[in-house]
């Protein structure tokens, strides 16, 4: 409608809204082009499926008829690898998958890899790798060309191989060192067997497929000789020349300051050094333990070796494995070729407590001596004394056998003690006195006897056993009591009690010269069949028949060295020999005899068994403490032998040296016992019967360099290398009640203790013990 009050055209408002019309439009136009392109893609894909279907109905209406209907073939199997087709039916299904295959993967008749490609690359991604397998090994031919063909290939290279070359050298140590003839013959039985000809063919595990075979003797010997095992010293004519030595002396040496950085690299660079104790120390100080002894190398033949351990790999420390030869000569032990040895070492080790290695560019190592695990013999001979049987026995004390017995003394560096260790001032003194006085008396016409008793009873009057210098130097203070010798002695001087007790209360007519004429009833009978059944002690048994033979059993004392064995044996069992004792027609005295060796016997074996502890408690030290000295206190009141040198070392020293181990290391007296350096003793024996005499000791340190580092670095670790823990009290006082603390079956088991333990008199001998002296209700 026109404005009434203007009459002219409104062409502002006309121009607006013909611009909204014309964006209208060309939205609409964007539209319908949109709508038309999807509307020709659609048409393309239309006429393409129509193509697409013309294409399949063709092929359908040529190669199936309407009428017809699909045949299924007989499908296809192997049969030992052959198909199960006529050959006419195979020979045309093989053809028909070629020319698939051909077509598939491009290949022609006269390149047809490409289809073999294409057939194999699907088999291997396709078909399960156990039905791969059979394929292969069912066909003959193909077994024998495709695996036995590539199995002799890499037979050849393995036999040629480094990894061969160190199983053959495994072999050869397997059991200690075989000799050539072994070796061979190990060699056939691992890879030969007997052909139907009569002869010798390989051993095979596959037809084709024989196994390998270790190399040859001599080319094992070529191996061998090119193992580096560091410098082994030979003991040769110059080495000998300034000493004095009745008899040519062979073997041979390492100086210790280029074998123990070898064998701490060993330690840190195998999977051992998780099983290595620094004790406190910074990790990577090394704690040296240093001993000698002789070794069993035949009756009629002395030896004597050193050997070097480090107390860092703990439990091992008894073991054969862990402690390394570092000396060893067909000599005694106290030879002038030892001492000389011994000096040498004297400056190795100074050198080495100064120096720092360095292994691998990040491994700080240092070392130090730190024990001496010897026998009290050896330790004699290292510091320079007299022998045991001298008027001041003990390496240890400064104690003479003219005050042993005095149960109120005791031992210890503080100055309350009546007795306290040597001083290595007091050493260097007496030796200066010694020399001054032998200066004296060298000029006097006596016989060279004479001479030497004034010698040992001039050393006495100063209150000393010190005759020469320590040949360890300061060292010699670090030693510390051995227990495995202080536990065969001690159980060795039990025997001999409980033996003169047994022969005593037989009454044996003089007629009876032989052990087969001594009755089996009596107490010596008895003794020597429980020490045979239930002690099991079999060697002993017969050494005390021949000894018996010999002596009638009243000649000199039965002489035999308890070994470690023999002692667990005794503490299990003590009280069958101790029972065997009893008879019906015992008087009081006789009865406290037999209960003596009861209470004895139970002493000592708790103190053996505390002393061979690696690990204790300080509990368990206090334990000792008091078993040690009760101990040493029924040898003193009871018994005749009273007082030597093994039992007051029990009952003195080894409290107090029991307490400095624990201490330095918080660990028991087994960290310095000799266990595995006697079991090494045994272990050089058996590497020495596959040796030349001349060159013994240097094929000794190459066999056990090749056993104990060389073998492990290469991940052959030799069997029977595992420490376990041996109990010395029986696991039966503890897991069944019918059986005493002692050992022995109670009569009850809901007694308190045995027959024996349960004794009135047993009472009374424990109050003497305790109070230290013998009580009037008992026979003395």
């Amino acid at each position: 409608m026109p404005n009434t009050k203007d009459k002219r055209f409104n062409i502002a408002m006309y121009m607006k809204e013909r611009k909204e019309a014309r964006f209208k439009a060309v939205l609409n136009h964007r539209s319908l082009a949109l709508e038309h392109k999807k509307s020709e893609r659609i048409q393309a894909k239309i006429v393409k499926a129509k193509e697409k279907t013309a294409a399949l109905t063709s092929d359908l209406e040529n190669n199936m008829p309407c009428n017809s209907e699909t045949r299924t073939r007989k499908a296809t199997t192997l049969e030992n690898g052959v198909s199960n087709m006529p050959v006419r039916t195979a020979t045309k299904r093989r053809r028909e998958t070629m020319t698939a295959v051909s077509a598939i993967h491009g290949a022609s008749k006269k390149n047809l890899k490409p289809a073999y490609d294409g057939m194999f690359d699907t088999l291997q991604k396709r078909c399960k790798m156990k039905d791969l397998t059979n394929y292969v090994l069912g066909n003959e031919n193909l077994t024998k060309t495709v695996v036995s063909e590539h199995y002799k290939k890499e037979l050849k290279d393995f036999e040629k191989s480094k990894e061969n070359a160190e199983r053959s050298i495994a072999t050869f140590y397997s059991s200690g060192v075989m000799g050539k003839r072994k070796y061979q013959s190990v060699r056939l039985v691992l890879s030969m067997t007997s052909s139907e000809q009569g002869g010798r063919t390989g051993i095979s595990i596959f037809p084709g497929c024989k196994v390998p075979k270790i190399l040859t003797y001599n080319n094992l010997v070529r191996e061998l000789n090119k193992i580096d095992i560091g410098n082994v010293l030979e003991i040769n004519n110059e080495y000998l020349s300034d000493l004095e030595i009745d008899a040519p002396i062979n073997g041979a040496y390492r100086d210790l300051r280029e074998y123990l950085p070898r064998l701490a690299k060993f330690y840190l660079s195998t999977d051992r050094k998780h099983a290595l104790e620094w004790y406190g120390k910074t990790e990577g100080t090394f704690l040296i333990a240093l001993g000698g002894d002789g070794c069993p190398f035949g009756k009629h033949e002395s030896a004597c070796s050193f050997l070097v351990s480090f107390l860092n790999v703990g439990r091992k420390v008894a073991s054969s494995h862990d402690n390394f030869c570092i000396f060893g000569a067909n000599c005694d032990e106290t030879s002038q070729v030892v001492k000389k040895y011994v000096r040498s070492l004297v400056h190795q080790i100074a050198e080495l407590d100064k120096k720092i290695f360095q292994i691998d560019d990040w491994v700080t190592i240092t070392f130090k001596v730190q024990e001496l695990p010897n026998d009290m013999k050896m330790l004699a001979m290292l510091a320079g004394e007299l022998v045991i049987s001298s008027k001041y026995f003990s390496p240890f004390a400064n104690v003479c056998k003219d005050d042993a017995t005095d149960l109120q003394a005791s031992f210890g560096p503080e100055p309350g003690h009546k007795w306290q260790p040597w001083e290595y001032k007091q050493r260097v003194n007496v030796v200066g006195k010694v020399e001054s006085f032998k200066k004296k008396i060298e000029k006097k016409p006596l016989s060279c006897k004479v001479k030497r008793t004034k010698v040992t009873e001039f050393i006495a009057s100063q209150k000393s056993r010190q005759e020469f210098l320590p040949l360890l130097d300061k060292y010699i203070d670090q030693a510390h009591v051995e227990p495995l010798h202080l536990k065969n002695n001690a159980w060795q001087y039990f025997f001999k009690g409980v033996l003169k007790e047994a022969i005593r209360k037989s009454k044996l007519p003089v007629s009876c010269k032989t052990f087969s004429e001594v009755p089996e009833e009596s107490v010596f009978g008895r003794l020597i069949s429980s020490l045979k059944m239930q002690v099991k002690a079999g060697c002993l048994c017969k050494k005390v028949k021949r000894w018996f033979d010999d002596t009638q059993g009243s000649g000199p004392d039965l002489q035999y060295r308890f070994t470690g064995k023999e002692s667990r044996r005794f503490c299990h069992n003590y009280m069958s020999l101790v029972n065997a004792l009893s008879d019906d027609n015992d008087t009081k005295a006789d009865r406290q005899a037999i209960l003596v060796f009861a209470y004895l016997g139970q002493r000592l074996r708790d103190s053996v068994s505390l002393i061979n502890r690696f690990d204790i408690k300080e509990e368990q030290l206090a334990q000792l403490t008091l078993a040690a000295q009760e101990y040493l206190r029924v040898n003193a009141m009871f018994l005749s032998t009273s007082v030597n040198p093994t039992v007051w070392t029990l009952g003195h020293i080894v409290p107090v040296h029991a307490q400095q181990v624990f201490s330095q290391y918080n660990k028991g007296l087994a960290i310095v016992t000799m266990e595995g350096r006697e079991a090494k003793h045994i272990f050089l024996k058996k590497l020495s019967q596959n040796t030349t005499y001349q060159r013994r000791w240097l094929e000794i340190f190459k066999h056990e360099y090749i056993m104990l580092v060389w073998l492990p670095e290469h991940g052959y670790e030799l069997p029977g290398n595992k420490s376990h823990n041996e109990a010395y009290i029986p696991p039966r006082i503890f897991e069944n009640p019918s059986y005493c603390y002692c050992g022995l079956l109670k009569t009850n088991p809901s007694d308190a203790k045995c027959s024996i333990c349960g004794d009135p008199l047993m009472r009374l001998i424990e109050k003497s013990v305790t109070e230290g002296k013998i009580d009037s209700g008992l026979k003395l």
